[in-house]
């Protein structure tokens, strides 16, 4: 099972999977160690990652999170909206009209349940997208999992940035007009600028005492990681719509269409925090995506 959705996970995301094997190699490289090992770690770690993930999500989910089991109420409807196959389900008693889903659960906000008849839930959760979801949620943990010393670096940056910007507004204040007549964007700007210089100057010190990876990859990680997120972005928004495709092609895309609708018309804000916003991968808007699903469901030749 774990390889299987290994595998679909990469041919959601192959780009990212690509740039992170060349970055692996690359770290592997700097830090002296051989880079099939490297990838064979990463591709065990991943392995043993989707498979502890499997098997505890919906206890951590259910304890950790405070996410509980449906109500009868509560799952007479989703058996009449979803029938049999909809899997575990759990409900979030937040005040947000919010949904997603993990490698196993499917997480519905209690509002978004009081709000949505039998036939919009049918389309805009339909089991037919699970599996493509699950495939999307496993493709980045494997980007990023292979990621991680990137990520870790880009933590020290952040850090850097703070002071940077600490150093912005001490210049600011030391010329009084720029944050009188533009204090948002100067500090956004001499902020990079003064983050720049630090970490070029933190990476040039570690780099001459020795530290050629650590001083490289502060170097390395400005550029690249926000490149990777972006690239994941656009691999995750290919996928939803992928999943709004089988989920049209197995009859439901009139009560998707009529629950992006639905959604869009009470202004319904997708971002959200905590586990959650984690399980959420990125998307297109909601206008954006209803026009997407109208525009194939107009490309669709009638049935006879």
């Amino acid at each position: 099972m774990t390889f299987a959705l290994t595998l679909a996970a990469l041919r959601r995301h192959p780009i990212g999977a690509f740039l992170t094997s060349l970055l692996t190699i690359f770290t592997a490289s700097l830090v002296g160690f051989s880079a099939p090992v490297a990838l064979a770690a990463w591709g065990a770690g991943t392995l043993a990652f989707l498979e502890i993930w499997y098997v505890v999500e919906p206890t951590v989910l259910r304890r950790l999170c405070g996410y509980r089991a449906p109500t009868f109420a509560e799952h007479q409807h989703l058996e009449a909206a979803l029938g049999c196959s909809h899997g575990i389900v759990l409900i979030d008693d937040t005040p947000d009209l919010v949904h997603a889903r993990g490698l196993r659960c499917l997480i519905v906000s209690r509002d978004l349940l009081d709000v949505l008849d039998d036939r919009m839930l049918s389309g805009l959760v339909s089991p037919k997208s699970a599996t493509l979801q699950a495939a999307n949620l496993a493709g980045a943990a494997v980007v990023w999992i292979g990621n991680l010393p990137l990520v870790l670096m880009w933590q020290v940056v952040r850090l850097i940035g703070q002071v940077g910007r600490l150093l912005a507004m001490l210049v600011g204040a030391s010329l009084v007009l720029p944050l009188v007549v533009c204090r948002s964007g100067f500090l956004r700007w001499a902020g990079l600028g003064c983050t720049g210089l630090l970490v070029s100057l933190c990476s040039s010190v570690l780099i001459s005492e020795g530290f050629a990876a650590a001083g490289l990859g502060l170097l390395v990680v400005w550029p690249v990681l926000p490149l990777l997120k972006a690239v994941s972005a656009w691999e995750s928004r290919r996928s939803e719509r992928a999943a709004d495709r089988a989920t049209i092609d197995a009859g439901f895309g009139p009560q998707l269409l009529e629950a992006l609708d639905f959604l869009t018309l009470a202004e319904f804000d997708p971002e959200v925090g905590g586990l959650l916003g984690v399980l959420r991968m990125p998307g297109a808007p909601l206008p954006e995506r209803a026009e997407q699903v109208r525009r194939y469901l107009q490309l669709q030749p009638p049935v006879a």
